[in-house]
Protein backbone atom coordinates (compact mmCIF):
# COMPACT_ATOMS: atom_id res chain seq x y z
CA UNK A 1 0.00 0.00 0.00
CA UNK A 2 0.92 3.52 -1.09
CA UNK A 3 1.75 6.40 1.13
CA UNK A 4 -1.45 7.92 -0.60
CA UNK A 5 -3.76 4.48 0.08
CA UNK A 6 -2.54 4.61 4.01
CA UNK A 7 -3.26 7.81 4.58
CA UNK A 8 -6.81 7.45 3.03
CA UNK A 9 -7.36 4.78 4.83
CA UNK A 10 -6.37 6.81 7.94
CA UNK A 11 -9.10 9.82 6.77
CA UNK A 12 -11.95 7.27 5.77
CA UNK A 13 -11.62 5.51 9.56
CA UNK A 14 -13.74 6.52 12.03
CA UNK A 15 -12.08 9.06 14.59
CA UNK A 16 -11.64 8.23 17.52
CA UNK A 17 -14.48 10.09 19.93
CA UNK A 18 -12.18 12.03 22.47
CA UNK A 19 -10.05 13.90 19.36
CA UNK A 20 -8.98 17.11 20.20
CA UNK A 21 -9.17 19.87 17.88
CA UNK A 22 -6.99 22.79 17.40
CA UNK A 23 -7.77 25.40 19.87
CA UNK A 24 -5.43 27.91 18.00
CA UNK A 25 -5.39 29.65 14.42
CA UNK A 26 -1.81 29.06 13.37
CA UNK A 27 0.74 31.91 12.93
CA UNK A 28 1.48 32.93 9.48
CA UNK A 29 3.80 34.99 10.77
CA UNK A 30 2.30 38.18 9.34
CA UNK A 31 -0.31 40.62 11.03
CA UNK A 32 -1.47 43.20 9.12
CA UNK A 33 -4.44 43.61 9.91
CA UNK A 34 -6.15 44.87 5.90
CA UNK A 35 -5.11 41.17 5.51
CA UNK A 36 -7.67 39.61 7.71
CA UNK A 37 -9.97 41.58 7.38
CA UNK A 38 -12.48 39.79 4.09
CA UNK A 39 -14.77 42.90 3.93
CA UNK A 40 -12.31 45.16 2.77
CA UNK A 41 -10.84 41.94 0.42
CA UNK A 42 -14.32 40.96 -0.99
CA UNK A 43 -15.31 44.55 -1.38
CA UNK A 44 -11.98 45.10 -3.52
CA UNK A 45 -11.79 42.04 -5.41
CA UNK A 46 -16.09 41.77 -6.14
CA UNK A 47 -16.36 38.32 -3.62
CA UNK A 48 -18.59 38.25 -0.98
CA UNK A 49 -17.92 36.42 2.92
CA UNK A 50 -18.48 32.44 3.38
CA UNK A 51 -19.31 31.52 6.55
CA UNK A 52 -18.56 27.61 7.57
CA UNK A 53 -18.33 25.70 10.66
CA UNK A 54 -14.02 26.45 10.86
CA UNK A 55 -14.44 30.21 9.74
CA UNK A 56 -14.80 32.44 6.90
CA UNK A 57 -12.90 32.59 3.35
CA UNK A 58 -13.95 34.78 0.45
CA UNK A 59 -16.21 33.97 -2.22
CA UNK A 60 -15.89 35.43 -5.81
CA UNK A 61 -18.42 35.10 -8.28
CA UNK A 62 -18.46 35.55 -12.00
CA UNK A 63 -21.15 35.05 -14.55
CA UNK A 64 -20.66 34.82 -18.85
CA UNK A 65 -23.78 34.43 -20.47
CA UNK A 66 -24.33 32.01 -23.27
CA UNK A 67 -24.02 34.72 -26.11
CA UNK A 68 -20.60 35.83 -24.42
CA UNK A 69 -17.74 35.30 -27.12
CA UNK A 70 -14.57 33.31 -26.15
CA UNK A 71 -12.13 33.51 -28.65
CA UNK A 72 -13.84 32.28 -31.44
CA UNK A 73 -16.39 30.43 -29.54
CA UNK A 74 -19.65 31.49 -28.22
CA UNK A 75 -20.08 30.46 -24.76
CA UNK A 76 -23.42 28.86 -25.22
CA UNK A 77 -21.59 26.24 -27.35
CA UNK A 78 -18.99 24.55 -24.66
CA UNK A 79 -21.43 22.90 -22.75
CA UNK A 80 -20.86 19.60 -22.03
CA UNK A 81 -24.29 17.74 -23.18
CA UNK A 82 -23.13 14.31 -24.81
CA UNK A 83 -21.87 11.89 -21.71
CA UNK A 84 -21.34 9.26 -24.71
CA UNK A 85 -18.48 10.22 -25.93
CA UNK A 86 -16.60 11.30 -23.35
CA UNK A 87 -16.28 7.50 -23.06
CA UNK A 88 -14.74 7.61 -26.13
CA UNK A 89 -11.94 9.82 -25.36
CA UNK A 90 -11.86 7.84 -21.82
CA UNK A 91 -12.94 4.75 -22.10
CA UNK A 92 -11.78 3.69 -18.33
CA UNK A 93 -14.58 6.38 -17.53
CA UNK A 94 -17.03 3.70 -18.02
CA UNK A 95 -16.10 1.85 -15.59
CA UNK A 96 -15.40 4.35 -13.40
CA UNK A 97 -19.01 5.93 -13.81
CA UNK A 98 -21.28 3.38 -15.37
CA UNK A 99 -24.62 5.21 -13.84
CA UNK A 100 -24.12 8.48 -15.36
CA UNK A 101 -25.77 9.02 -18.34
CA UNK A 102 -27.38 12.05 -19.88
CA UNK A 103 -26.33 15.80 -18.79
CA UNK A 104 -24.37 14.96 -15.77
CA UNK A 105 -23.91 17.88 -13.02
CA UNK A 106 -20.24 18.92 -14.43
CA UNK A 107 -17.62 20.69 -12.23
CA UNK A 108 -14.74 22.40 -13.64
CA UNK A 109 -11.46 22.79 -11.51
CA UNK A 110 -8.47 24.96 -11.75
CA UNK A 111 -6.61 26.01 -8.39
CA UNK A 112 -3.72 28.46 -8.09
CA UNK A 113 -1.34 27.30 -5.57
CA UNK A 114 1.94 28.75 -3.69
CA UNK A 115 3.68 26.35 -6.07
CA UNK A 116 4.29 23.78 -8.44
CA UNK A 117 6.03 21.26 -6.30
CA UNK A 118 3.56 19.49 -4.63
CA UNK A 119 3.80 17.78 -1.28
CA UNK A 120 2.61 19.12 2.56
CA UNK A 121 3.39 22.40 1.94
CA UNK A 122 1.65 23.62 -1.37
CA UNK A 123 -1.35 25.32 -0.47
CA UNK A 124 -4.57 25.47 -2.84
CA UNK A 125 -5.00 29.62 -2.10
CA UNK A 126 -7.49 29.90 -4.62
CA UNK A 127 -9.80 26.89 -5.87
CA UNK A 128 -11.74 28.22 -8.89
CA UNK A 129 -15.20 26.26 -9.87
CA UNK A 130 -17.07 26.39 -12.99
CA UNK A 131 -20.26 25.45 -14.11
CA UNK A 132 -23.01 25.78 -16.47
CA UNK A 133 -26.27 27.22 -15.35
CA UNK A 134 -29.20 27.33 -17.71
CA UNK A 135 -26.43 27.67 -20.91
CA UNK A 136 -24.63 30.28 -19.10
CA UNK A 137 -21.03 29.35 -17.47
CA UNK A 138 -20.93 30.35 -13.77
CA UNK A 139 -17.78 30.63 -12.33
CA UNK A 140 -17.57 30.19 -8.12
CA UNK A 141 -13.83 31.12 -6.86
CA UNK A 142 -12.91 30.40 -3.11
CA UNK A 143 -9.85 32.59 -1.49
CA UNK A 144 -7.59 32.03 1.09
CA UNK A 145 -6.84 35.20 3.13
CA UNK A 146 -4.25 34.09 5.41
CA UNK A 147 -3.17 30.67 5.91
CA UNK A 148 -5.09 30.61 9.45
CA UNK A 149 -8.18 30.64 7.00
CA UNK A 150 -7.41 27.10 5.29
CA UNK A 151 -10.34 25.23 6.49
CA UNK A 152 -12.84 27.33 6.09
CA UNK A 153 -12.01 27.41 2.72
CA UNK A 154 -11.72 23.72 2.46
CA UNK A 155 -14.86 23.37 4.12
CA UNK A 156 -16.61 25.50 1.81
CA UNK A 157 -15.34 23.92 -1.19
CA UNK A 158 -16.01 21.01 -0.09
CA UNK A 159 -19.61 21.79 0.69
CA UNK A 160 -20.08 23.28 -2.89
CA UNK A 161 -18.70 19.59 -4.45
CA UNK A 162 -21.77 18.04 -2.72
CA UNK A 163 -23.73 17.51 -5.41
CA UNK A 164 -21.23 17.04 -8.39
CA UNK A 165 -21.86 14.15 -11.13
CA UNK A 166 -18.71 14.61 -12.74
CA UNK A 167 -15.74 16.87 -12.81
CA UNK A 168 -13.46 17.85 -15.39
CA UNK A 169 -9.71 19.27 -15.13
CA UNK A 170 -6.66 19.64 -17.09
CA UNK A 171 -3.24 18.10 -15.74
CA UNK A 172 -6.05 17.55 -12.05
CA UNK A 173 -5.33 13.52 -11.95
CA UNK A 174 -1.58 14.53 -11.24
CA UNK A 175 -1.68 17.64 -9.66
CA UNK A 176 -5.22 20.01 -9.19
CA UNK A 177 -6.89 16.82 -6.93
CA UNK A 178 -3.69 15.27 -5.33
CA UNK A 179 -2.70 18.97 -3.81
CA UNK A 180 -6.93 18.83 -2.33
CA UNK A 181 -6.85 15.68 -1.19
CA UNK A 182 -3.73 16.23 0.49
CA UNK A 183 -4.82 19.52 2.81
CA UNK A 184 -7.92 17.95 3.21
CA UNK A 185 -6.16 14.69 4.78
CA UNK A 186 -3.75 17.00 6.33
CA UNK A 187 -6.54 18.60 8.83
CA UNK A 188 -8.63 15.55 9.19
CA UNK A 189 -11.07 16.36 7.22
CA UNK A 190 -13.93 14.47 4.54
CA UNK A 191 -12.83 14.30 0.96
CA UNK A 192 -15.73 15.25 -0.90
CA UNK A 193 -14.13 14.44 -4.24
CA UNK A 194 -13.28 10.65 -3.44
CA UNK A 195 -15.57 8.21 -5.23
CA UNK A 196 -16.79 11.23 -7.91
CA UNK A 197 -15.98 10.74 -11.65
CA UNK A 198 -12.95 12.56 -12.75
CA UNK A 199 -12.43 13.59 -16.67
CA UNK A 200 -8.81 14.84 -16.87
CA UNK A 201 -9.03 16.19 -20.02
CA UNK A 202 -4.99 16.73 -20.16
CA UNK A 203 -4.43 13.22 -21.95
CA UNK A 204 -7.24 13.56 -24.67
CA UNK A 205 -5.65 16.98 -25.56
CA UNK A 206 -2.26 15.14 -25.96
CA UNK A 207 -3.80 12.06 -28.09
CA UNK A 208 -5.91 14.60 -30.67
CA UNK A 209 -3.20 17.68 -30.53
CA UNK A 210 0.39 16.73 -29.83
CA UNK A 211 1.55 15.69 -33.01
CA UNK A 212 1.62 19.32 -34.17
CA UNK A 213 4.32 21.30 -35.92
CA UNK A 214 6.54 22.92 -33.18
CA UNK A 215 5.91 26.59 -34.61
CA UNK A 216 2.06 25.26 -33.22
CA UNK A 217 3.02 25.08 -29.63
CA UNK A 218 2.55 21.68 -27.51
CA UNK A 219 -0.52 21.11 -25.51
CA UNK A 220 -0.69 23.72 -22.71
CA UNK A 221 -4.03 24.99 -21.96
CA UNK A 222 -3.19 28.88 -23.41
CA UNK A 223 -1.55 27.15 -26.29
CA UNK A 224 -5.14 25.32 -27.27
CA UNK A 225 -7.11 28.05 -26.39
CA UNK A 226 -5.32 30.35 -29.16
CA UNK A 227 -4.69 27.56 -31.56
CA UNK A 228 -8.31 26.35 -31.58
CA UNK A 229 -10.35 29.50 -30.56
CA UNK A 230 -8.10 32.66 -31.42
CA UNK A 231 -8.13 33.43 -27.67
CA UNK A 232 -5.67 36.26 -26.95
CA UNK A 233 -5.05 37.37 -23.13
CA UNK A 234 -3.91 40.98 -22.95
CA UNK A 235 -2.67 41.44 -20.25
CA UNK A 236 -2.59 37.79 -18.62
CA UNK A 237 -0.19 37.17 -15.54
CA UNK A 238 2.47 34.41 -15.91
CA UNK A 239 1.70 31.61 -14.18
CA UNK A 240 5.43 31.74 -12.38
CA UNK A 241 4.73 35.12 -10.78
CA UNK A 242 0.92 34.08 -9.09
CA UNK A 243 2.72 32.60 -5.62
CA UNK A 244 4.36 35.74 -5.31
CA UNK A 245 1.50 37.86 -5.90
CA UNK A 246 -0.28 36.10 -3.21
CA UNK A 247 2.63 36.17 -0.69
CA UNK A 248 2.75 39.84 -1.65
CA UNK A 249 -0.97 39.81 -0.43
CA UNK A 250 -0.73 38.66 2.43
CA UNK A 251 2.54 40.58 3.79
CA UNK A 252 0.71 43.89 2.34
CA UNK A 253 -2.80 43.17 2.70
CA UNK A 254 -3.20 44.79 -0.49
CA UNK A 255 -5.77 42.39 -2.69
CA UNK A 256 -4.87 44.39 -5.97
CA UNK A 257 -2.22 42.00 -7.22
CA UNK A 258 -4.47 39.20 -7.03
CA UNK A 259 -7.09 40.75 -9.35
CA UNK A 260 -4.92 39.40 -12.50
CA UNK A 261 -4.51 36.03 -10.70
CA UNK A 262 -8.64 35.84 -10.35
CA UNK A 263 -8.62 36.83 -14.01
CA UNK A 264 -6.06 34.21 -15.34
CA UNK A 265 -8.12 31.88 -13.30
CA UNK A 266 -11.09 32.46 -14.96
CA UNK A 267 -10.12 32.49 -18.25
CA UNK A 268 -8.26 29.10 -17.87
CA UNK A 269 -11.93 27.39 -16.67
CA UNK A 270 -13.69 29.06 -19.65
CA UNK A 271 -10.62 27.99 -22.31
CA UNK A 272 -11.16 24.10 -20.07
CA UNK A 273 -14.93 24.23 -20.75
CA UNK A 274 -14.10 25.48 -24.86
CA UNK A 275 -11.49 22.28 -25.55
CA UNK A 276 -12.94 20.31 -23.74
CA UNK A 277 -16.51 20.88 -25.77
CA UNK A 278 -13.92 20.62 -29.42
CA UNK A 279 -12.80 17.54 -27.97
CA UNK A 280 -16.54 15.90 -27.40
CA UNK A 281 -17.75 17.30 -30.90
CA UNK A 282 -15.21 15.77 -32.73
CA UNK A 283 -15.76 12.46 -30.53
CA UNK A 284 -19.35 12.44 -31.76
CA UNK A 285 -19.56 13.84 -35.26
CA UNK A 286 -16.08 11.97 -35.75
CA UNK A 287 -14.55 12.61 -39.47
CA UNK A 288 -16.67 15.71 -40.62
CA UNK A 289 -16.03 17.73 -37.48
CA UNK A 290 -12.08 17.38 -38.34
CA UNK A 291 -10.64 20.67 -39.37
CA UNK A 292 -7.39 19.12 -40.79
CA UNK A 293 -5.75 15.67 -41.89
CA UNK A 294 -3.80 15.13 -38.92
CA UNK A 295 -6.36 16.12 -36.44
CA UNK A 296 -8.67 13.23 -38.16
CA UNK A 297 -5.15 10.85 -38.23
CA UNK A 298 -5.10 11.64 -34.07
CA UNK A 299 -9.02 10.83 -33.82
CA UNK A 300 -8.98 7.55 -35.48
CA UNK A 301 -6.21 6.65 -33.13
CA UNK A 302 -8.92 7.44 -30.15
CA UNK A 303 -11.82 5.61 -31.87
CA UNK A 304 -9.04 2.14 -32.47
CA UNK A 305 -8.77 2.13 -28.55
CA UNK A 306 -12.23 3.00 -27.47
CA UNK A 307 -13.07 -0.27 -30.07
CA UNK A 308 -15.38 2.21 -32.36
CA UNK A 309 -13.49 0.00 -35.45
CA UNK A 310 -15.58 1.48 -38.66
CA UNK A 311 -15.06 5.70 -37.23
CA UNK A 312 -11.23 4.80 -37.08
CA UNK A 313 -11.23 3.65 -40.58
CA UNK A 314 -13.23 6.96 -41.95
CA UNK A 315 -11.18 9.05 -40.30
CA UNK A 316 -8.07 6.77 -41.43
CA UNK A 317 -9.05 7.10 -44.72
CA UNK A 318 -9.57 10.80 -44.89
CA UNK A 319 -6.38 11.49 -43.02
CA UNK A 320 -4.44 9.04 -45.88
CA UNK A 321 -5.51 12.13 -48.40
CA UNK A 322 -3.08 14.50 -46.27
CA UNK A 323 -0.71 16.59 -48.73
CA UNK A 324 2.19 16.25 -46.63
CA UNK A 325 3.61 12.71 -46.61
CA UNK A 326 4.35 12.36 -42.76
CA UNK A 327 0.72 12.37 -41.70
CA UNK A 328 -0.02 10.50 -45.32
CA UNK A 329 2.17 7.55 -44.44
CA UNK A 330 0.88 7.82 -40.54
CA UNK A 331 -2.89 7.15 -42.18
CA UNK A 332 -1.73 4.60 -44.18
CA UNK A 333 -0.14 2.72 -41.83
CA UNK A 334 -2.96 2.94 -39.59
CA UNK A 335 -5.42 2.21 -41.94
CA UNK A 336 -3.69 -1.20 -43.23
CA UNK A 337 -3.05 -2.27 -39.73
CA UNK A 338 -6.43 -1.96 -38.96
CA UNK A 339 -8.08 -3.81 -42.14
CA UNK A 340 -5.66 -6.50 -41.35
CA UNK A 341 -7.13 -6.86 -38.13
CA UNK A 342 -10.22 -7.24 -40.11
CA UNK A 343 -8.98 -9.83 -42.08
CA UNK A 344 -9.14 -7.76 -45.47
CA UNK A 345 -6.45 -8.98 -46.74
CA UNK A 346 -6.58 -7.30 -50.29
CA UNK A 347 -7.46 -4.09 -49.02
CA UNK A 348 -4.64 -3.76 -46.37
CA UNK A 349 -2.27 -5.04 -49.01
CA UNK A 350 -3.57 -2.01 -51.16
CA UNK A 351 -2.95 0.34 -48.64
CA UNK A 352 0.58 -1.37 -47.74
CA UNK A 353 1.62 -1.02 -51.31
CA UNK A 354 0.32 2.13 -51.79
CA UNK A 355 2.53 3.48 -48.41
CA UNK A 356 5.46 1.42 -50.03
CA UNK A 357 5.60 4.22 -52.68
CA UNK A 358 4.91 6.89 -51.00
CA UNK A 359 7.64 7.04 -48.64
CA UNK A 360 11.48 6.53 -50.09
CA UNK A 361 13.76 4.01 -49.75
CA UNK A 362 15.28 4.18 -46.05
CA UNK A 363 18.97 4.58 -47.76
CA UNK A 364 17.54 8.34 -49.10
CA UNK A 365 15.48 9.02 -46.19
CA UNK A 366 15.70 7.45 -42.96
CA UNK A 367 14.11 8.40 -39.71
CA UNK A 368 9.78 7.72 -39.29
CA UNK A 369 8.91 7.58 -43.19
CA UNK A 370 12.20 5.12 -43.75
CA UNK A 371 10.98 2.60 -40.89
CA UNK A 372 6.75 2.47 -42.64
CA UNK A 373 8.60 1.71 -45.62
CA UNK A 374 10.32 -0.67 -44.05
CA UNK A 375 7.21 -2.30 -42.32
CA UNK A 376 5.11 -1.89 -45.67
CA UNK A 377 7.63 -3.78 -47.98
CA UNK A 378 7.74 -6.82 -44.74
CA UNK A 379 3.97 -6.74 -44.92
CA UNK A 380 3.82 -7.02 -48.73
CA UNK A 381 6.15 -9.62 -48.63
CA UNK A 382 4.22 -11.98 -46.14
CA UNK A 383 1.27 -11.25 -48.14
CA UNK A 384 2.23 -12.35 -51.59
CA UNK A 385 3.36 -15.42 -49.76
CA UNK A 386 0.53 -16.50 -47.64
CA UNK A 387 -2.23 -15.27 -49.09
CA UNK A 388 -1.47 -14.93 -52.91
CA UNK A 389 0.55 -17.40 -52.99
CA UNK A 390 3.02 -15.36 -55.35
CA UNK A 391 6.56 -16.82 -53.98
CA UNK A 392 8.54 -15.30 -56.64
CA UNK A 393 6.90 -11.78 -56.10
CA UNK A 394 7.50 -11.95 -52.10
CA UNK A 395 11.19 -13.32 -52.55
CA UNK A 396 11.63 -10.06 -54.96
CA UNK A 397 10.12 -8.37 -51.83
CA UNK A 398 11.94 -9.90 -49.44
CA UNK A 399 15.13 -9.13 -51.07
CA UNK A 400 14.10 -5.13 -50.90
CA UNK A 401 13.03 -5.53 -47.49
CA UNK A 402 16.37 -7.03 -46.97
CA UNK A 403 18.42 -3.88 -48.47
CA UNK A 404 16.82 -1.85 -45.86
CA UNK A 405 17.30 -4.10 -42.88
CA UNK A 406 19.90 -4.37 -40.20
CA UNK A 407 20.30 -6.73 -36.96
CA UNK A 408 17.60 -9.13 -36.24
CA UNK A 409 15.16 -7.90 -38.30
CA UNK A 410 17.69 -8.80 -41.35
CA UNK A 411 17.96 -12.24 -40.06
CA UNK A 412 14.30 -13.03 -40.01
CA UNK A 413 14.42 -11.64 -43.70
CA UNK A 414 17.30 -14.18 -44.32
CA UNK A 415 14.78 -16.44 -43.34
CA UNK A 416 11.85 -16.05 -45.17
CA UNK A 417 13.89 -15.92 -48.28
CA UNK A 418 15.75 -19.30 -47.89
CA UNK A 419 11.87 -20.53 -47.04
CA UNK A 420 10.68 -19.09 -50.15
CA UNK A 421 13.81 -20.30 -52.38
CA UNK A 422 12.58 -24.03 -50.69
CA UNK A 423 9.12 -23.27 -52.12
CA UNK A 424 10.43 -22.02 -55.49
CA UNK A 425 12.84 -25.50 -55.33
CA UNK A 426 9.74 -27.58 -54.72
CA UNK A 427 7.58 -25.85 -57.62
CA UNK A 428 10.14 -26.62 -60.24
CA UNK A 429 11.03 -29.74 -59.25
CA UNK A 430 6.73 -30.41 -59.59
CA UNK A 431 6.71 -28.85 -63.02
CA UNK A 432 9.42 -31.23 -64.36
CA UNK A 433 7.96 -34.45 -63.07
CA UNK A 434 4.83 -33.17 -64.52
Amino acid sequence: MDLTSRLRSIVKSAPPKDVRELTYEPDDGYRNAAAFDPDSVASALGGRRVSTRFGECIAIDRRYESDRWHGGIRIGDCTLDDFQSLRILDPDLASRAPALSGVPRTVFIDLETTGLSGGAGTLAFLVGCGYFDLGAFQVRQFLLTSHAGERALLAAVAEFFDDADLIVTYNGKTFDVPVMETRWMFHRMEMPLDGVPHFDMLHPARRLWKGRPPDEGGCRLSTLERRLFDVQRVGDVPGMDIPSRFFRFVRSGDPRPLEGVLEHNRIDLISLAAVTARALQLARDGRDACTDCSEALSLGRIFERAEHFSRAEACYRHAAQAPDAATRAEALFQLAVRLRRDRRFIDAAAAWRELAELTPPRSTRGGRLGDLRQIAVEALAIHQEHRARDFAGARELAFAALEETAGRRADGVRHRIARLDRKLARGQDAQLLW
